[in-house]
């Protein structure tokens, strides 16, 4: 992530760029420096980085679905040991995914999960169970990041209220959480290199997670005189003989060094065993400075991000050329075209940065030629230095491309450095924005802690149905919402509420924005559907519905035969006509002539029939548009295809169902389902789960999720084997009741502080079948916790996940011997797994032992001369033999 080889020319060069700092400062040595005083430092930590962190120092397993319940315990770990040595938290996520990151997910999701998929159902069972192949193919749980939000949540508002704090991007997380570290005077902690590019004022350099080190130390007893140290020195005088020699000593002599002096930590999880009252924990990391880069490439600390763009970030598209978003020469790889292949990472970014540096030098420095005096007026905007760059970059002679080519890289690598942007806050916001202590920060508006109401992303594209404010409104700093009765911008400050306290996915607005959805994937069997469309999409469809009553989804583009592209193509082909005979004249100049008088009789008679202009355009628009889609990226066999999804309008929705839809009492107009009641809301939650049943409304709202997900799986697998009675695979599908009880049993909340693996001396065994169940589990479950997010239930129904152990599910599928929990399901809860759905599970066929075969196998053979003759001997010939002896007879 981030500008690519960056990391690596930031490591090569250290001790250079980089400083160390060590919490508590009381541990402070003359080799490193001091934050500064006793004081708190605060830290602006990438969320996404810590949590790709916390998986990968935990060594959680990741094949069986997720162990979500370690995950927490371990984030509550680490933020514990963070805040006691002198740290506060500023958590920030990522917002929805901007559209020119497309083809850089794209890439990333075929290749971590499609490909990764691909080979471990191509790899036999014994190998792909050792470590090696297992860290080699690793996916990040699906669940992983509503669980460390939640977990994140918990803990701001419960013991580390004050030093933890969680934020929700607008777009990009990385210039958020650089923009607000500035606010803040802290430091910026991740995994992503773009924090050494972006800069702000006050904002104070980059912390790598992966160069955090924790070390555990004891004060030595009294009586320990640091013998067997490599450190220590002998300086008694009663060791010297009357000779002034001293006596030889032995290794056997010297007392021994006492064990665990000093440990360290696995990574960013402290050590947790400590070895006594006297230890002290000790947290060291280095700092890298956006200046102290920009100073050592020899270019102004404002040029940085045009260096990340040119040398290759996430915005100037994929390195996998085989992507198809990539395959235009438009997407080309830009790499390719700016470096030779035998360069590495860091020579090219010494080649950018000396470009850069050169280029400026000539049109700035100090007692210019004349030639220098062209260069200075030929560079005189930002643009300028951006084309100037890659016309000297580029290793193909310019008239090599084709008309436009240039100017396409151009417009690409603009496009890459926008992205770095860091807008500065309005100085009517930012009154008394300095006013900060340990880490409590002043909003801006109600809306946004750094933007204002009109600049604010989040709350622009929450607005589609809200009437645009008056003249009065213009200007203020908070969300109109709170004081004006409509009941859209009542959502719209809801939804707002909500997803700045972490309690709406971010990406549920993907949906709102782009008009896409980008589900989490995670290891399921390439050769069958994937499970994000025949599970995740029936549910996602009320989410669809939902978000366009409340907020509006985008409209669909227009189409490309309109009527200004039709006439321009007829005049064209009319030109060439002429071209061809002068002497002809126009055949369809009269006609053209009609239809324009046409066309204004026809302006002329809607404009006298017009009560308002912007009434009637919006109801024409509703009336001839193409319906709306929203476009899911989902595995397609072996790759990431997107496929429309058309979105099906509420109330058609409501009225399969019978249930009628709340009004506006003022408006008498419908009512965005947000603003329901939250039984009717509830009730909702349950019809579009196809579980609206007594035995599953009478479940306490923590069990409701987990049993929701069962039966809508199960439902959904029986419709599949009804549509296809003649195939094997749709009817292998289906599940069993000891499935649904396994699964039930390993989401309890009983099970939340024991270990996952109650055999922990015997591994679980990974079977294929149980692999699909985890996916169908986890796509069901992504998809309700959006749903209930857009419905506005949650935390009220919170979701299972942090109580799900993959390992257990497995071993109770396996029916390991000693593992707790097996059956351990109220009744009231499998009452409403099954109730209306006796006859959607299915029993498996259980495998025969090699006994059993050869005992079936000689009754059936005795059995068959038994309908014969009845001779003596005759049953003890058996097989054909009998057969023979029955035909004779």
């Amino acid at each position: 992530m981030g500008v690519h080889g960056l990391t690596t020319y930031l490591r090569e060069h250290k001790s250079i760029l980089s400083h160390t700092l060590q919490l508590p400062h009381n541990l402070q040595s003359d080799s490193i420096t001091s934050p500064g005083g006793d004081e708190r430092i605060t830290v602006v930590l990438d969320g996404w980085s810590f949590i790709y962190e916390v998986v990968h120092c935990a060594d959680l397993p990741w094949v069986y679905g997720g162990e979500y319940p370690q995950l927490s315990r371990v984030i509550r770990q680490i933020v514990d040991a963070w805040i006691e040595v002198g740290m506060d938290l500023h958590f920030v996520f990522d917002g929805p995914y901007p559209t020119l990151k497309f083809p850089t997910l794209v890439s990333r999701i075929t290749q971590n999960y499609v490909r990764n998929g691909l080979l471990f159902f191509r790899t036999s069972a014994t190998a792909r169970a050792t470590p090696r192949f297992l860290h080699e193919t690793a996916m990040l749980p699906p669940l992983s990041y509503g669980v460390c939000v939640e977990t994140l949540v918990q803990l701001a508002s419960g013991a580390h209220e004050g030093k933890l704090h969680v934020h929700i991007a607008d777009e990009e997380g990385d210039p958020y959480a650089v923009a607000l570290a500035g606010r803040l005077n802290a430091y910026v902690a991740g995994r992503d290199s773009d924090f050494v590019v972006l800069n702000a004022e006050g904002y104070k350099g980059y912390i790598p997670l992966d160069e955090m080190i924790w070390t555990l130390s004891q004060t030595q007893p009294a009586g320990w005189d640091g013998e067997g140290s490599i450190y220590s020195v002998s300086t008694e005088a009663d060791l010297d003989d009357d000779g002034g020699f001293k006596p030889a000593r032995t290794a056997r002599s010297r007392k021994k060094r006492p064990a665990a002096h000093q440990r360290s930590g696995q990574g960013i999880i402290p050590p947790v065993d400590a070895p006594g009252p006297d230890a002290q924990l000790a947290l060291t990391f280095s700092v890298y400075n956006p200046a102290t880069l920009a100073a050592h490439l020899e270019i102004p600390v404002s040029v940085l991000p045009l260096l990340g763009a040119l040398v290759g970030n996430d915005f100037t598209g994929s390195s996998d050329a085989g992507a198809a978003e990539v395959r235009t020469s438009r997407r080309a790889n830009l790499q390719r075209l700016f470096f030779e292949r035998q360069l590495t990472l860091g020579q090219r970014i010494g080649r950018v940065a000396n470009t850069l540096s050169g280029l400026l030098a000539a049109a700035f420095g100090q007692g210019a030629t004349s030639s220098k005096k062209r260069g200075k007026k030929q560079i005189g905007s930002v643009m300028e230095l951006i084309d100037a760059a890659v016309t000297a970059l580029l290793l193909r002679p310019l008239d090599t491309f084709a008309t436009g080519e240039k100017e396409a890289i151009v417009e690409r690598v603009v496009e890459a450095t926008l992205q770095y942007a860091i807008p500065k806050p309005s100085e009517n916001g930012t009154e008394g924005a300095d006013e900060t202590t340990h880490g409590v920060l002043q909003w801006v508006s109600d809306a946004c802690p750094l933007h204002d109401v009109e600049t604010c992303p989040l709350f622009i594209s929450l607005s589609r149905l809200v009437p645009p404010p008056s003249d009065d409104a213009l200007g203020e700093n908070t969300v109109p919402a709170k004081t004006v009765e409509d009941p859209y911008e009542i959502v719209r400050a809801a939804y707002i509420t909500a997803y700045r306290q972490g309690q709406f996915d971010p990406h549920i607005l993907d949906a709102v924005q782009s008009a896409t959805v980008w589900p989490r994937h995670f290891l399921e069997d390439p050769d069958k559907e994937c499970v994000e469309r025949s599970i995740g999409r029936p549910i996602r469809r009320w989410m669809y519905a939902i978000l366009d009553a409340s907020v509006g989804l985008p409209e669909p583009p227009e189409p490309e035969d309109v009527e200004g592209d039709g006439e321009d193509s007829d005049e064209d082909e009319l030109v060439d006509v002429v071209e061809d005979s002068d002497d002809d004249v126009d055949p369809l100049a009269r006609l053209r002539g009609a239809l324009k008088e046409l066309d204004e009789s026809d302006e002329e008679e809607s404009a006298d029939q017009q009560v308002s202009s912007s009434v009637v355009s919006t109801s024409t628009a509703l009336t001839t548009s193409s319906p709306k889609t929203v476009t899911e990226y989902v595995r397609r066999g072996t790759r990431l295809a997107p496929e429309e999804v058309p979105v099906t309008r509420l109330a058609e929705l409501l009225r399969e169902h019978d249930l009628e839809c709340p009004v506006y009492p003022q408006t008498s107009l419908p009512l965005p389902p947000p603003l329901w009641r939250e039984d009717l809301r509830r009730k909702l939650l349950l019809l579009a789960l196809e579980s609206d049943h007594p035995s599953v409304a009478a479940l306490p709202d923590d069990r409701i999720m987990a049993v929701l997900a069962v039966r809508f799986i199960v439902h959904r697998m029986h419709l599949r084997a009804q549509e296809s009675p003649g195939v094997k695979e749709r009817q292998l599908e289906r599940w069993t009741q000891t499935e649904a009880r396994a699964f039930l049993a390993s989401t309890s909340s009983f099970i939340q502080h024991e270990p996952t693996a109650d055999a922990a001396t015997e591994p679980v065994r990974i079977v294929e079948r149980h692999v699909q169940l985890v996916a169908q589990v986890s796509a069901a479950l992504e998809a309700l916790e959006q749903l209930s997010h857009a419905l506005l239930l949650y935390p009220r129904i919170p979701s299972p996940a942090s109580f799900f152990s993959g390992t257990r599910f497995h071993a109770l599928l396996n029916e390991m011997p000693g593992v707790q929990g097996a059956g351990e399901v109220d009744e009231e809860v499998w009452r409403a797994c099954l109730e209306g759905l006796e006859n959607a599970y299915t029993a498996l066929p259980q495998r025969r032992g090699k006994k059993e075969k050869k005992a079936r196998a000689a009754e059936a053979a005795a059995a068959i001369p038994a309908k014969g003759s009845g001779k003596k001997g005759a049953g003890a010939k058996g097989g054909m033999f009998g057969l023979l002896a029955d035909a004779e007879a």
